[in-house]
């Protein structure tokens, strides 16, 4: 056979044109010279295929690469009803594509397509003028000139006659079995005409290419101008496929084509880009069948197979033409077709169809058919198998499989044939919404496409592993803040703003960038929206009379006046101003305790500051390179004597936003984010907080009756989370923080405290943590607790009520200057913990959001309780143990959960709220000598 496939020539010769283009021969290589040609220069073309040009600079083939004269319509599929004796219930699915055969190819590997030894030689002419304009005077003609666009023997240029035009057909049109004649050479108005007459044996069929190169002018003396050759299909191309539902089993013995146009007349284009060529059919009539013989192709082949020779070509599923060059595609003169063109395919069992054509064939066109049935008794089934189980959160590697095949029975015979699929699409909300694009956590897939099959194919998903350090994370976000405040304007932290003017102070100011800073010598929440606030510190509440102590006797359990460092009355909310300026004077600051090295640095000379209206502040400096999660406290002196101190929790911003928790009451309360003093010590987590989930959706590449089955393959990474770390540690009552650790501190430390818990010690000693006395295991009626910490309303200003297990108080609280709370908040009732079971009661079922389990819980070190009945938001606590009564000591740190209340239970114990992994106690209570955590909420 000797079919010529100019696609594969043209291709590798775009790759080497450009080396030869600009070659010139030795003087005696020339040929004749009588025509007064430069002997250093010869004409020699630079030979491409457009529509190779055009897939190599985009992968992709436009109209005006191939047939500017193209219409939609040309381009639009149909289906064709065939005509048949055994009443098969078939059709042929018309499909047309730009190009001939065209395959897209990445531009890197293109070169590997072919070898220069498969190319074959052309025919060229060319006409010249002394003038750009008038081009025609004929130069030569029917030139055999080779692949490389080199011309034997050459022919020079001639500075006389600088102006020409170039023609060229492939195959050569001096070779008469190529069915080219030549029929008028070109002049100054006509192009190259052509006559062409198809083979009708496909076998022998070639594939027509022109090419015109448009004006070239010979510019410079001596050297040869380039001169470009851009050839285009001329031809339309037409192969037949096996379609995708056809269900009866018979073999393709030969396809015909009935009554086609074998000869006619084809004039090629004047310029570069191919316009203007023209098949004219003027006086031509003879017309004829093209056949292919001996097909042997079966019906039950892969569906979209293309015919081809299955001896030589056992893939089924191969569609690249250039890999299938063996004489199965038609070559056609483009022609209408309507009443006119038929097809029919005989089987070997002597049956038939025939199928009337529509439409008509385009120059650089490829048009398949593709032989169906209407209705298939195909079964396509499509088993997309999804992991077992999610893939841990440090898992990269997901596989799942995918089967895909169709099936059918014929005579009781099963055969079963692999479909190809594809992945299509992709969604992370469940399946709501399908985008084409992977998320970001999707890295890669191994497969996204594949020839499928009864044994299932086994993919990979790669995942991304989005796991992050939160303590890393929260201390640069500390560092990195803008700094607040200067040396000499230092940010005052009573101030929403940081300006100088007073408006709400506290026992906790949190910090969460470095700057200078200044806190005004305020007791405790003394000031509150700018003005006194004196229910602070004095209670409306009734004396409240209970008997105890040793001997007994009936004492008011209401602190009704509250006192400073020397148990005098606070008769105004500034240290300094308080009894008649009795404690004026403050002249000095120590940082009294911190867990992390040099988060405060005290401003050098006096840190005591007055402003112009004599009211004192404590200045001071946190360094950008210091600051990091931690707590401190800081106390003003006078002389050696302290007079107050404050808690510096040094936390994000976020640690102070508001969760709304309902009680088991349906009572709300805005618990802080975080437990006051939080300070993580490890915290690592994935950057998304639930189980995130991926579905694939898979789809087989074919239809079955028009429906293409599809699947889904669901990909599943968890969530994870790991969390230790301290809080801030209260004595019931008192507004010292006490810190998380009982490791050596990097400045002060605390001090196991005698029981002399009176009112002016626990002042002057913010880091003393007084202990209780235990007779037999119960509390010495003589200890400091029962004699000097009775009072109900440390806490709660007018509370004169006592809480009990089992019994929420849901009275307001009203803050005090004792209160170790931040701006705006407060330590809760008792009555704020109840919903944290669901029947509100201690050991009742813990309403939790998976900490119910021991791993989760410990992974977590605390509970996740939900926040209110709906469970859609939860809220942290963390198990930070307990300081211990009877010293000082902290025990089940990362274990159990304490949490102090404001209600007092008796004169002895306060209110609080505890947990382990197994149980919760809302309603429960404590020695009030015990250091217990706070989790304030929001002021009422």
């Amino acid at each position: 056979m000797k079919k010529t496939f100019f696609y594969h020539a043209l291709s590798a010769l775009f790759i080497g044109s450009m080396a030869f283009s600009a070659v010139s021969c030795a003087d005696d290589d020339l040929g004749d010279n009588a025509n007064n040609g430069d002997n250093g220069a010869v004409v020699r073309f630079s030979v491409s295929d457009a529509q190779d040009d055009a897939q190599s600079r985009s992968g992709a083939l436009t109209r005006s690469d191939i047939n500017p004269e193209l219409t939609d319509k040309d381009l639009s599929g149909q289906k064709l009803d065939i005509q048949s004796t055994e009443n098969l219930n078939a059709c042929l699915i018309e499909t047309t594509i730009e190009g001939v055969n065209p395959v897209k190819i990445e531009p890197s590997t293109r070169a590997n397509i072919i070898t220069s030894s498969t190319l074959g030689n052309f025919s060229s002419s060319g006409i010249r003028s002394t003038v750009e304009n008038t081009i025609g005077t004929n130069w030569f003609d029917n030139k055999s000139t080779t692949a490389q666009g080199v011309i034997s023997p050459s022919i020079p240029w001639s500075w006389e006659q600088r102006f020409a035009r170039f023609y060229a057909v492939y195959p050569e049109s001096t070779n008469s079995s190529n069915g080219i004649t030549v029929l008028s050479q070109p002049t100054a108005t006509k192009p190259l005409s052509i006559e062409f007459t198809v083979n009708k044996d496909v076998t022998q069929q070639v594939d027509l290419m022109t090419a015109c190169s448009g004006k070239v002018e010979y510019k410079i003396h001596h050297q040869a101008p380039r001169t470009d050759l851009q050839f285009r299909h001329a031809l339309t191309a037409i192969r037949f496929a096996v379609g995708q539902n056809l269900s009866f089993n018979k073999t393709i013995k030969d396809i015909t084509l009935k009554n086609v146009l074998l000869k006619s007349k084809y004039t090629l284009s004047n310029n570069l880009d191919g316009s203007g060529a023209v098949w004219d059919h003027t006086g031509y009539s003879q017309r004829g069948d093209v056949k292919q013989s001996n097909v042997n192709y079966n019906t039950n082949e892969n569906a979209n197979s293309i015919v081809r020779n299955t001896s030589r070509f056992s893939n089924s599923n191969e569609t690249d033409l250039t890999k299938l060059d063996d004489n199965y595609t038609f070559y056609m003169i483009p022609q209408d077709l309507d009443g006119k063109v038929s097809a029919e395919v005989l089987f070997t069992d002597g049956s038939k169809i025939t199928v009337p054509l529509k439409g008509s064939w385009k120059a650089g066109t490829t048009r398949t058919y593709k032989l169906s049935e209407k209705n298939s008794t195909w079964n396509y089934i499509l088993n997309p198998i999804s992991p077992a189980t999610a893939v841990a959160y440090n898992g990269t590697q997901a596989n799942y499989k995918i089967e895909s095949y169709r099936e059918i029975k014929i005579n009781g015979i099963s055969t079963k044939q692999a479909v190809k699929w594809k992945v299509v699409e992709y969604s992370v909300d469940g399946g709501t919404t399908w985008t084409t694009t992977k998320p970001s956590w999707l890295k890669s897939l191994s497969k996204e496409q594949g020839e499928g099959g009864t044994e299932a194919e086994v993919c990979t998903a790669t995942l991304g592993t989005d796991i992050v350090d939160l303590v890393a994370q929260r201390n640069k976000g500390l560092q990195d803040a803008t700094p607040l405040g200067t040396a000499a304007t230092p940010y005052n932290l009573s101030n929403n703003t940081g300006a100088a003017a007073v408006q709400n102070t506290a026992n906790c100011y949190v910090i969460s960038a470095p700057g200078y800073y200044m806190i005004p010598l305020v007791y405790g929440n003394a000031i509150k929206n700018g003005q006194t606030n004196t229910s602070a510190y004095k209670s409306t509440a009734p004396n409240t009379s209970l008997t105890f102590g040793s001997p007994k006797k009936s004492t008011d359990v209401i602190l009704h006046h509250f006192v400073d460092h020397n148990s005098q009355y606070i008769t105004d909310p500034w240290i300094e101003k308080t009894n008649g300026k009795a404690n004026n004077g403050v002249n000095g600051a120590e940082v009294t305790w911190s867990d992390e090295n040099n988060l405060v640095t005290l401003l050098p000379g006096s840190p005591i500051y007055h402003d112009a209206s004599g009211n004192a502040y404590v200045k001071f400096e946190v360094k950008k390179e210091n600051i990091k999660s931690g707590n401190a406290v800081i106390s003003v002196k006078k002389g050696n004597t302290i007079l107050w101190s404050w808690h510096l929790w040094f936390a994000p911003k976020t640690a102070l936003d508001e969760i709304s928790v309902t009680n088991a009451q349906n009572k709300v309360y805005k618990f802080t984010n975080e437990t006051l003093g939080w300070k993580p010590t490890k915290w690592i987590a994935t950057s998304y907080s639930a189980p995130r989930t991926v579905k694939i959706k898979i789809e087989q590449t074919i239809a079955n009756n028009g429906t293409k089955q599809f699947g889904v393959i669901t990909i599943t990474q968890d969530a994870y989370i790991e969390r230790r770390g301290t809080a801030t540690y209260y004595q019931w009552g008192r507004n010292n923080a006490f810190p998380g650790t009982d490791a050596t501190l990097p400045q002060g430390s605390i001090v196991k405290g005698d029981n002399q818990i009176h009112m002016n010690n626990k002042i002057q000693h913010p880091n003393y943590f007084f202990t209780t006395k235990f007779l037999s295991g119960i509390i010495d009626p003589y200890d400091g607790l029962t004699k000097f910490h009775y009072f109900y309303n440390l806490w709660s200003m007018n509370n004169n009520r006592r809480g009990d297990n089992n019994a929420a108080n849901n009275i307001e609280v009203v803050k005090t200057i004792y209160d170790p709370c931040p701006v705006g908040f407060n330590v809760p009732t008792n009555g704020a913990f109840s919903g944290f079971t669901t029947n509100g009661r201690n050991e009742g079922p813990m309403n939790v959001n998976g900490t119910n389990v021991n791993t989760t819980y410990d992974l977590n070190t605390g509970h996740l309780f939900w926040t209110n009945s709906s469970k859609t938001e939860t809220i942290y606590f963390p198990a930070t143990g307990y300081r211990q009564a009877t010293d000082d000591n902290i025990v089940q740190a990362n274990s159990s959960g304490n949490y102090w209340s404001a209600d007092p239970q008796d004169y002895n114990n306060g209110c609080s709220m505890g947990f382990n992994n197994s149980m919760v106690l809302p309603l429960t209570f404590n020695i009030r000598t015990y250091g217990l955590s706070v989790r304030p909420v929001a002021e009422k």
